[in-house]
């Protein structure tokens, strides 16, 4: 007797996972297999079933992308017997399939500090969404970071490209006093390309934020007050052209190459002499001895204990009052002991704080869920009121800290960068020079972002839209300047080649001198979703290059959208595709026009002459304050 099966098709679309009925001849055995994975195979009866034949309950054994497939049925020698598509998606208005978990917060959960943190994955339609956001208490939403790594979530779910990238996180920060509790209901809600839009049930949490402990408050008022005692012996005599660094760090980073090129210009054009104290060492060092910038290295800021935290800022302030500086400048937000200690030595001191984050998102993000211990918050709050001089590199950063200190101690002096000596424009001969350099086609039209890759330069959001604006523009490439083997940076370079986008996506190794990318380049991206005043956008501005830049911070007081560049909002794939459409879309003439709108626009503060200048003023100005 001749082995026969059958299957019954679904009428309409099914979803990740999904049963199939069917039947074989009585006393067969077979296998099914979905695409290339073998499913699982239950006999059971229905009264269905032809005469002499065994039903059948066909079962996915894992989550199957939306799409068609082939679902075969083969006899035991391996033969075909019968085989049906079946589509797996949505039917009619249905809400999106979803497959997701939200890891933290679980219901019923005691968070302590004063930010909720809340964190998963979510496939929409199989898809890494468009946009993630968390709502808390039925407060604004708060945009989540998207497209993180989730390698777990990739062996998981092998066939979905996305699932590598499908993580997101958020921070939402509560305005919750020491010792106080509060009941919060948080959810999330997830909108796709062409997939509508999902809301998650409300999970209830109760939010803790821990009171100082006595013991804590008393120690580091008597620590304090012993360190006051210590610095009250007279200085000697004080050089008012010597300048006090503290910083976090001379490894190249963004902040830290603003602070080289400073110190450069303040030592050889303006007659300051420089003392450097870091707590991390890096390649910057010899960049400073070679200006002639003595460099002294201190332990990581000690901040988790009252007693180490004291010690630290005692003995920094001990070594400050060692010196002969009249002056103190303090680097990063998060380089607050080094302000602290300036501050205590009896240094007039100005803080540049580069970073537009909440105090207590900051918080989180450097110290940990409970944040920092109180005494030692309150100094770091103490400090931003205490300083003489908040600096900052946009007007909206300066907006944020003003709670902290009062106008007339705040002041806004912008980057500038060498690369205005282009001029606004780079010489076609250079252009082409470039590419042959690079290897990039006369005929590709190049687009480029230049940046470490971490989540908050938002490089994964920026990869999902090539996949949509490739198809309208093929002759398209997209370089990302700032690879390196970091969790994001490699969850990246597999979600590429699994999407298929390596044609199309260039994934270039960290950069010291990024400057024949932006030489060779057609258009100039920034993704990011958190950032003060992006120094690459005034580097590309200087090139003559159009910007399409998230509309954050500094981003906006640079981009006009529409006359200077292309705006769009943050941690939005689809806003993102719509703001490339839009600027590949501009006729090349009016895309110039709009390169040079914006030079014009910044090319009287983009001179690094300038701000040196400015922070040469400054500190000359505290000098003479203080007599």
């Amino acid at each position: 007797m001749n082995t026969a099966a059958g299957l019954v098709r679904p009428g309409r679309p099914v979803g990740h996972l999904f049963e199939l009925r069917g039947w074989v001849t009585a006393g067969e055995t077979v296998t099914v297999h979905i695409g290339a994975s073998e499913a699982g195979v239950r006999r059971q009866d229905t009264g269905t079933e032809p005469p002499g034949t065994t039903g059948l309950l066909i079962r996915t054994p894992d989550p199957v992308p939306t799409g068609r497939h082939e679902v075969v049925v083969r006899a035991a020698n391996g033969d075909a017997l019968t085989s049906a598509v079946v589509e797996v998606g949505r039917f009619g208005d249905e809400e999106p399939l979803r497959l997701y978990e939200i890891d933290t917060p679980k219901h019923g959960d005691n968070p302590q500090g004063d930010v909720v943190f809340v964190r998963g994955w979510v496939l929409l339609d199989s898809r890494a969404p468009s946009l993630v956001e968390v709502l808390v208490d039925g407060g604004e939403p708060i945009r989540a970071r998207t497209r993180l790594p989730r390698p777990d979530v990739a062996d998981h779910l092998p066939d979905f490209p996305d699932a590598g990238v499908s993580g997101f996180e958020a921070r939402v920060p509560i305005d919750l006093p020491a010792g106080e509790d509060r009941a919060l209901s948080v959810r999330v809600r997830v909108r796709g390309e062409l997939s509508g839009e999902w809301t998650s049930e409300a999970r209830e949490v109760v939010l803790s934020n821990p009171a100082a402990e006595d013991s804590d408050v008393k120690l580091a008022a008597h620590l304090a007050e012993r360190t006051r005692a210590a610095l009250t012996r007279p200085r000697g005599t004080t050089d008012p052209r010597h300048v006090l660094v503290f910083t976090h760090s001379l490894a190249v980073g963004g902040g830290q190459l603003w602070l080289q090129e400073l110190l450069d210009r303040l030592a050889t054009r303006h007659g300051w002499r420089i003392t450097v104290i870091t707590q991390l060492d890096g390649e910057l060092r010899a960049d400073c001895e070679a200006h002639g910038i003595d460099v002294h290295l201190t332990s990581p800021y000690r901040v988790h204990d009252v007693a180490s935290y004291e010690g630290h800022i005692a003995e920094l302030a001990q070594f400050a009052r060692g010196t002969d500086a009249s002056v103190a400048l303090v680097n990063t937000l998060g380089a607050f002991p080094g302000a602290d200690a300036a501050i205590r030595a009896g240094l007039p001191t100005a803080w540049v704080l580069h970073e537009s984050f909440d105090l207590n998102d900051f918080s989180y993000q450097n110290w940990g869920p409970a944040g920092l211990l109180p005494p030692v918050r309150d100094r770091w709050v103490s400090t931003l009121r205490e300083a003489d001089r908040l600096l900052f590199v946009a007007d909206a950063t300066r907006e944020m800290f003003l709670p902290f200190s009062s106008p007339a101690r705040c002041r806004t002096i912008r980057y500038g960068t060498p690369m205005v000596t282009y001029g606004g424009q780079v010489s076609e001969r250079d252009r082409r020079a470039a590419r042959r350099k690079l290897g990039i086609p006369e005929d590709t039209t190049l687009l480029l972002n230049v940046g470490v890759l971490e989540p908050r330069k938002g490089q994964g959001l920026l990869i999902s839209a090539m996949d949509r604006v490739r198809r309208a523009h093929p002759g398209i490439r997209l370089s990302i300047v700032g690879h390196h083997p970091s969790p994001y940076g490699l969850a990246l370079a597999e979600f590429t080649e699994r999407a298929g986008l390596t044609d199309w996506v260039d994934l270039v190794p960290i950069q010291r001198d990024p400057t024949p990318w932006f030489e060779a380049a057609d258009m100039f991206v920034n993704s990011s979703d958190v950032e003060s005043l992006p120094r690459s956008i005034l580097e590309a501005v200087c090139c003559g290059l159009p910007v399409v830049a998230s509309d954050v911070f500094g981003a906006r007081e640079m981009i006009t959208d529409g006359h200077s560049g292309w705006l769009f909002e943050p941690n939005d794939a689809d806003a993102l595709t719509v703001a490339l459409l839009r600027a590949l879309d501009t006729p090349a003439d009016r895309r110039r026009a709009i390169a040079a709108a914006a030079y014009e626009k910044l090319h009287g503060w983009l001179d690094p002459a300038g701000y040196a200048a400015e922070y040469a003023d400054v500190l000359t100005e505290l000098v003479k304050e203080r007599g």
